[in-house]
């Protein structure tokens, strides 16, 4: 693999403890980075104009949710293929492509809002095509993340990630708001234009994002590749615990969060302060990520896990104790600041221990596994919240949080999480 003088300095820098800035010297880094960030921003400004669009066009609820719930269908369908393509076809033209498909298709919606030809059909079809895209490409972007970043950079690399994402959607759907407000078009042109970033940032990596010619396995099926995937984690005690674990996360976290909003619903909020109190949850998980390197430098992993999925389950507790709209603000932040580190933590690890010629087949599994239950907790959240009472919905999710901090005392995959990282290896 050629050498660059920004790995050169990153190789030069004393220690694991690597600044940040050091990672951003790695060109390759920085052009994907820059164009992934650009992406799912325009991302965030479709997330909310999608709706508006079909509230404002034809005034249907339920076409709204057809529209939302189109875009997670696309994902999930096309995940675990998307796995199995990158690890026997280039990545880098994987993620070259896919973004270029998806702005065509959210162009055509820009152009359907000019024209005035605005229909459900049509949004929903865009929408499923835009979460197909984002399916096929999730296992070669973690694929080609460990590509270009070395093992004990990760933790740093995922930090950065997550304090993206938590920006993003702090800021995001505000930008898409208010788009949408000076013209209907705007928010779906903007996405279009960054999907397009996407793809240029991606034309600038200059080192092989894989697989190599000696890891590809053509005569091998796509189901077999995704077999292989899911068999692999069932040999590893820690992905096995990890994939089941933010299955349960995944869906619990979300449904506090829509918990949240019926609460504050409930004392008679307003949307504005609905608003400032989510806004408020996104800076809790901005500060997390940001302190996440630090954090994961100085506690021990395993105790890190196990002591925040405990503090997780008490704040979440409080939510539902407390009537005060801005004090549930300040558990609501604080939850997602405890999130953030967890992930960083967890996600480095994974990407250290499945071996570069199965990473988009076992990825994708582990991705499809912890998004599986991701609608049944929102469906939970609000049955529960309507036959029951919020504050009641809210401690039953709490009381899953602590089932989940249970079981961080007795998963024996976790045990890896006392080894640094570089030494971390699948059993």
């Amino acid at each position: 693999m050629e050498t660059t003088a920004g790995d050169r300095a990153d190789e030069a820098a004393p220690g694991p403890e690597r600044r940040a800035g050091l990672l951003f010297r790695n060109r390759d880094y920085t052009g994907w980075w820059i164009g992934q960030t650009i992406s799912e921003f325009g991302s965030a400004l479709s997330l909310v104009a999608y709706p508006l669009l079909v509230l404002a066009e034809t005034g249907s609820a339920a076409g709204a949710g057809v529209v939302a719930a189109a875009v997670s269908i696309g994902g999930l369908v096309t995940m675990l293929l998307g796995g199995a393509l990158a690890d026997r076809f280039s990545r880098k033209t994987i993620l070259f492509v896919v973004p270029l498909v998806q702005a065509a298709a959210v162009g055509t919606v820009a152009a359907a809002v000019v024209t005035g030809n605005v229909t459900v059909a049509h949004i929903g079809v865009v929408g499923f095509i835009q979460g197909m895209g984002t399916g096929l490409a999730g296992g070669a972007e973690f694929a080609s993340l460990r590509r270009v970043v070395e093992a004990e950079q990760l933790p740093t690399a995922f930090a950065q990630l997550e304090g993206r994402n938590m920006t993003i959607l702090l800021v995001g759907p505000t930008a898409g708001g208010f788009l949408f407000g000076l013209a209907r078009w705007l928010p779906f042109l903007g996405d279009a234009v960054s999907f397009l970033a996407s793809a240029a940032g991606v034309a600038l990596i200059r080192r092989p994002l894989g697989p190599d010619l000696d890891e590809r396995k053509p005569r091998e099926s796509i189901v077999a590749s995704i077999r292989t995937g899911f068999r692999f984690i069932r040999g590893s005690a820690y992905l096995r615990f990890v994939t089941a674990w933010a299955a349960l996360g995944n869906a619990t976290v979300p449904a506090l969060l829509l918990l949240v909003i019926i609460l504050i619903h409930a004392h008679h909020g307003s949307p504005a302060l609905v608003g400032a109190v989510t806004s408020a949850g996104a800076v809790g998980g901005l500060a997390g990520a940001l302190l996440s390197p630090r954090i994961a430098r100085h506690v021990p992993g395993r105790m890190l896990v196990i002591a925040v999925s405990w503090m997780a389950a008490v704040v979440a507790a409080g939510i539902a104790a407390v009537p005060d709209p801005w004090a549930i603000a300040v558990l609501l932040a604080l939850l997602l600041f405890l999130v953030a580190p967890i992930n960083v933590v967890l996600s480095s690890y994974e990407a250290q221990m499945i071996p570069d010629a199965l990473m988009g087949a076992v990825s994708s599994a582990v991705n499809f596994g912890a998004a599986s239950l991701r609608w049944i907790g929102a469906i939970g959240a609000g049955f529960l919240a309507s036959v029951l009472s919020p504050a009641a919905a809210t401690l039953i999710y709490a009381a899953v949080l602590a089932a989940m901090a249970v079981s961080t005392h007795v998963a024996k995959g976790l045990y890896v999480l006392r080894q640094p990282i570089t030494e971390a290896t699948a059993d």
